[in-house]
């Protein structure tokens, strides 16, 4: 199985133009995010409602899960 967050990769001006010190950092942060919003987005478009609080936490708890995962694949651009 393919794992987006495994063969990311950032623009290669990323560092300059956003001005961040740590890329990994800023990278698993945009990942995560847009995670996120697409897993509302699919929410909404399933179920034709905004996600409760009690769903939005559901949601971010399935992100999460896989925190450590992310976090190395992340980490070998700081």
């Amino acid at each position: 199985m393919l794992f987006v967050h495994k063969t990311a990769r950032p623009a290669p001006r990323t560092r300059d133009v956003w001005k961040c010190q740590n890329l990994g950092d800023f990278m698993c942060g945009f990942f995560v995010g847009e995670m996120i919003g697409a897993a509302i987005a699919t929410f909404q478009a399933k179920y034709r409602r905004e996600p409760s609080a009690d769903d939005h936490a559901h949601i971010a708890q399935i992100v999460e899960n896989s925190a450590e995962n992310i976090r190395d694949a992340f980490s070998k651009y700081n």
